[in-house]
């Protein structure tokens, strides 16, 4: 097939998206810090505990939004920046659908499964210390590192209100489980979550584990070279600007939606914003339009 005879691909300038996306994130972002203060002054333990987990699952989403974009744009302001970094993409989108996951799955019943995921939390640290203690231990050029791991267990003993049973035995926590896991639990958003995994999360998690099916899907850009020459142009540009396309507005549509249930669950009156940028960006993005249509519309309606 020649170039020619291809149809041009719909533009798509993400900053359109990202410009009232960023300035969300950063109002966003002030007034969880604005709610975690008082609730701090207030001494209200669980307000407090909330907000934290909140601004902390907010800050990594901006972070890796922020990465994302950075790694996507096309400024010429870095010698560095090789368009080839976009595969890591779907890495980067795997671990914000597991937070949004986490997320809704957890603000259906959010005192008793925030707990849940929280003490899970401290399991793992606890398996990490043991872990690595076993084997050195009796290293002096660890001790520093030790201290501080066990100092941080206290914190958390304290925050979570850790039982002396625990302590002995952290194996009596239960482990969080991984989205397939809380896809198949009875919960008012299994559908929404059903739908996740099978439109996004799937394809997303193979090429992130780098299965057959996810280094074959990335195989064509990182071999062009092998290629027939009258399709190199083809697989160097037009495949990788739509596999980019696909893969950002996943990051866009996945940041959107870890916001909107923050916003929901707090109340932060930015549904105006919010259902004009589901909009916008539906108007590019299929998955988006699906997304807003499935459980955002509703939402903000």
């Amino acid at each position: 097939m020649s170039q020619r005879s291809l149809p041009p691909l719909n533009e798509f300038d993400a900053r359109i998206v990202q410009a009232p996306l960023q300035g969300l994130l950063r109002n966003t972002d002030g007034e969880l810090v604005r709610r975690l203060k008082q609730a701090m002054e207030s001494r209200d333990s669980t307000e407090e505990r909330k907000l934290s987990l909140f601004l902390t699952m907010l800050r990594f989403t901006r972070n890796s939004y922020e990465a994302a974009s950075f790694l996507c744009s096309d400024a010429d302001d870095t010698q560095k920046r090789k368009k080839e970094f976009v595969l890591i993409l779907p890495p980067t989108n795997r671990q914000l659908l597991d937070l949004l996951f986490t997320l809704v799955f957890m603000l259906d019943d959010f005192p008793t499964r925030s707990m849940a995921y929280e003490l899970s939390g401290y399991r793992q640290a606890r398996e990490v210390y043991d872990k690595f203690y076993k084997r050195f231990g009796s290293d002096p050029k660890w001790q520093q590192h030790f201290k501080d791991l066990r100092d941080l267990q206290q914190t958390m003993e304290k925050y979570l209100s850790i039982t002396s049973a625990q302590k002995a035995n952290p194996t009596l926590i239960p482990r969080w489980y991984a989205p397939y896991r809380l896809m198949r639990t009875a919960t008012k958003s299994q559908p929404f979550m059903e739908f996740l995994e099978q439109w996004l999360y799937g394809e997303t998690s193979a090429q992130a584990h780098l299965n057959a099916a996810g280094l074959f899907a990335v195989g064509a850009f990182l071999i062009s070279d092998f290629a027939p020459e009258d399709e190199r142009k083809i697989i160097a540009e037009r495949n990788f600007e739509t596999y980019k396309f696909r893969h950002f507005s996943r990051t866009l549509t996945t940041v959107l939606a870890i916001v909107s249930e923050l916003d929901n669950s707090c109340q932060l009156k930015n549904r105006e914003t919010l259902s004009r940028l589901w909009v916008m960006l539906g108007g590019y993005a299929e998955e988006a339009d699906d997304v807003y249509k499935m459980r955002y519309q509703k939402m903000f309606g």
